[in-house]
């Protein structure tokens, strides 16, 4: 954490601690300055290189893991571990997980004396705790104070008891500060020109006095942040979000105050807490039933309902399986009927056709039938053409003899032999000897096919 977020950042923190906090800041402003990088080097954590045994991050005591979360709690290790002996949420959280993954471990406590800390990472770490629930008995035990970012993390756990009459509960609400250094710089002789892009990206510059706007920008991210730390501990705690509201108003409540005003369950110490774990964990069925009948009928009603969902799933999935199976079948004997459409219908040379087909399952018979159809046609007209391209044009013949020749003549001309009629024909009949290019030849040739019958005279033009 850079210093200069001590001042700007929100805070869910106890007024008075800050206020120790942002002296540290402003000593380092106006006076000698604080050697920040041996500071880093030198600061420690309850999870750091002192506890080279315990990396765990949690000692553990019967059975029950006791994680540690003390003095200012900051998202991630900082300078803050050796100034103010804090604690990082981080750590925290790994130590948390660690725990609920430790088969030695029945039962989780978080041990709080922490005045609060930052916005950042609060959020976060309490979710993750909520979550825990129902896993492991999870309870926050007040050995101090537990106030703002403190309490919201430790209202997460399953149960909180305070370890004694002076205990301070609370401090539910944020803080932001906007730090006018304007006079400050005029008096070293020092002027600072913020040049900005977007409205808001300087708008409670610290160069400058908080203009209306300004304040208003900071006002509306707490009022944010605070709306969440609300919602989130009503949620928490089981309760409406009016009910926290009435002791949400920063206000510090001292042991029984804090029970009374529903902030904590009871006064228990540690080792109470942690006998009370150790005695619940070797409990059976009936003594949980008579010593701690919420307990049992909460964990009765959240084991009911698992169960009812459980079985509501498993029937579930009995019913998919067994449509799916029906389905399938069904499946199998349609594909197979289509298949067999198509093959009932199937015209060879046509195989490549039926593959494509019996690969599409979009493809209904009557979708081959059709393309089968359109196959077949253009294969006849093809046919048809070629044909047509090959045939022998006609050849025009003798006309036969005009009305008033000599019928005599040209029925004794068709008993003549074939050469002999063949000469007749070409002698009397210009038009063939034109045809054929005056080959006599050639033309004795084609009569002797046609009279053999080895070549048919399809039709006759007259010339």
């Amino acid at each position: 954490m850079r210093l200069l977020d001590i001042m700007t950042a929100p805070w869910a923190i106890v007024p008075g601690k800050l206020r120790e906090i942002r002296a540290v800041y402003e000593t380092h402003m106006r006076g000698p300055k604080i050697d920040l990088k041996e500071l880093e080097k030198n600061s420690r954590s309850p999870f750091g290189p002192e506890n080279p045994d315990d990396l765990r991050g949690y000692t553990v005591d019967r059975g029950v893991a006791v994680i540690p979360m003390t003095d200012v709690l900051t998202k991630s290790r900082t300078l803050f571990s050796f100034l103010f002996g804090g604690t990082s949420m981080r750590d925290i959280g790994d130590a948390f997980r660690n725990a609920l993954a430790d088969s030695d471990v029945h039962s989780i406590v978080l041990h709080i004396d922490s005045p609060g800390g930052t916005v950042d990472g609060t959020e976060e770490l309490a979710a993750a705790i909520k979550a825990g629930r129902g896993t492991k008995p999870i309870v926050s035990v007040v050995d101090g104070m537990m106030a703002s970012a403190a309490y919201w993390i430790g209202s997460a756990a399953d149960r909180i008891y305070v370890s004694g009459e002076t205990n301070e509960v609370g401090s539910i609400g944020v803080v932001a500060t906007h730090m006018d250094i304007s006079k400050w710089e005029e008096t070293i002789g020092v002027k600072y020109t913020d040049i900005t892009a977007g409205k808001y990206k300087r708008i409670a510059s610290m160069h400058k006095p908080l203009s209306d706007e300004g304040a208003a920008y900071i006002q509306d991210q707490v009022d944010t942040i605070y709306g969440i730390f609300v919602e989130t501990v009503a949620d928490f705690r089981g309760c409406s979000v009016e009910q926290i509201l009435e002791a949400a108003d920063g206000k510090v409540f001292m042991g029984k105050a804090a029970i009374e005003n529903g902030l904590v369950d009871g006064m228990a110490t540690l080792n109470e807490v942690i006998n009370q774990l150790e005695e619940d964990n070797q409990m059976d069925l009936q003594e949980l039933k008579t010593k701690h009948a919420d307990v049992y009928r909460a964990a009765f009603e959240e084991g009911r309902a698992s169960g009812s969902q459980e079985a509501q799933e498993t029937v579930r999935v009995a019913a998919f399986t067994a449509g799916k199976s029906e389905g399938q079948t069904e499946g199998k004997a349609a594909e197979r009927k289509r298949i067999g459409d198509m093959e009932a219908m199937f015209i060879p040379g046509h195989e490549s056709l039926l593959a494509a087909c019996r690969q599409d399952e979009t493809c209904s018979p009557a979708d081959f039938a059709m393309k089968q159809a359109t196959a077949e046609k253009a294969i006849r007209e093809k046919e048809t053409g070629n044909l047509t391209a090959d045939a022998i044009a006609p050849l025009r013949h003798a006309a036969p003899p005009a009305p008033g020749e000599d019928a005599a003549a040209a029925a004794a001309e068709q008993n003549l032999p074939i050469e002999q009629k063949a000469k007749a024909e070409w002698d009397r009949t210009p038009e063939i000897r034109q045809e054929f290019g005056d080959n006599y030849g050639a033309y004795e040739a084609y009569r002797k096919n046609v009279e053999s019958g080895r070549v048919k005279i399809l039709g006759r033009k007259d010339g």
